[in-house]
């Protein structure tokens, strides 16, 4: 029997990438920077946003380590739909939107999809001016404060 995945598949990775990839347009960008652009859309509040799209649970900068295979599978899956298309550069290959992802992005009207389209718009004007370098150097720099916060918990039985 093959295990159906309800959260972090290849569709949910797959619409997020394609939220990056519309906003970002004309520019096209590598696995490492999707991911990046993914965990700022989600997380925004670590990068200077006001609210993050999804919870600011422990040790969540290490959602950027275990993407990368998601990431690749989701693009393929893209690539064959006709809705990514690849490009290979002196820096490696490159993902870019086809001109079918505009009008499907703009038909989606679900809340949390509105949501991701505001918060992946404010992430990428945020960091159009930065090279990729200096990206791989603020997610260095910072994704160790990512998911530190003092956490509480609780210890003993539900009736204490």
């Amino acid at each position: 029997m093959n295990e159906i995945k309800v959260f972090n598949n290849e569709i949910e990775m797959g619409l997020r990438i394609l939220v990056i990839l519309k906003c970002i347009y004309p520019k096209s960008l590598d696995v490492e920077m999707i991911n990046y652009y993914d965990y700022f859309s989600l997380h925004s509040k670590d990068v200077g946003g006001e609210k993050s799209l999804h919870a600011d649970v422990p040790n969540r900068s290490g959602e950027l380590s275990v993407k990368r295979g998601l990431i690749q599978d989701s693009l393929n899956m893209l690539m064959l739909k006709g809705l990514v298309e690849h490009r290979y550069s002196k820096s490696g290959i490159k993902y870019i939107a086809s001109e079918e992802v505009a009008p499907f992005i703009d038909n989606l009207s679900a809340s949390y999809t509105q949501d991701l389209i505001k918060s992946t718009i404010w992430v990428c004007n945020h960091f159009k001016s930065m090279s990729n370098k200096e990206i791989r150097s603020f997610v260095l720099r910072n994704k160790n404060k990512w998911g530190s916060e003092i956490t509480y918990c609780t210890i003993g039985n539900i009736d204490e």
